[in-house]
């Protein structure tokens, strides 16, 4: 599951990555999610991942920080999931609002969408085993 949590945060980061590059895409793709059924799946999506994160907390570099991230993912996706109920004109509303703002907005966004990949990767990335050590008393040249 760690392994799945680390792909995923390289995921993000890529997404990222892409939306400082090209806003452009970053906009298309937000105007594809403004459905209830799309909000819908983000919600899935959102409480899946959370539920990972706080799952693989223990076992990863920074436990506390996932546990805590993992558990705000998590509202967010219940969040989402009413958002999709109740609250669908108002979101449309707000990621107009926000693909308005520009191309600096959104590749601030976009920022902080790599930065998540990037911390979620390094605290879920596989831990490198460290090379022999020479015995004590032995005659191995480094």
């Amino acid at each position: 599951m760690k392994n799945f949590a680390f792909v995923f945060g390289l995921c993000i980061g890529a997404f990222g990555a892409v939306g400082i590059l090209m806003p452009s895409g970053t906009v298309w793709l937000a105007r594809q999610f403004v459905t209830p059924e799309a909000f819908y799946a983000i919600a899935a999506g959102r409480i899946a991942f959370g539920l990972i994160l706080i799952s693989v907390a223990p076992a990863s570099r920074a436990p506390k920080a996932l546990r805590v991230l993992g558990y705000f993912i998590l509202i967010l996706g219940i969040t989402t999931a009413l958002t999709g109920l109740v609250g669908i004109a108002q979101a449309r509303d707000a990621i107009e609002w926000w693909l308005q703002r520009g191309s600096g907005v959104l590749r601030l966004t976009a920022v902080l969408v790599l930065v998540l990949g990037a911390f979620v990767a390094y605290a879920c990335a596989p831990i490198r085993r460290a090379a022999a050590k020479p015995l004590p008393g032995s005659r191995h040249l480094r």
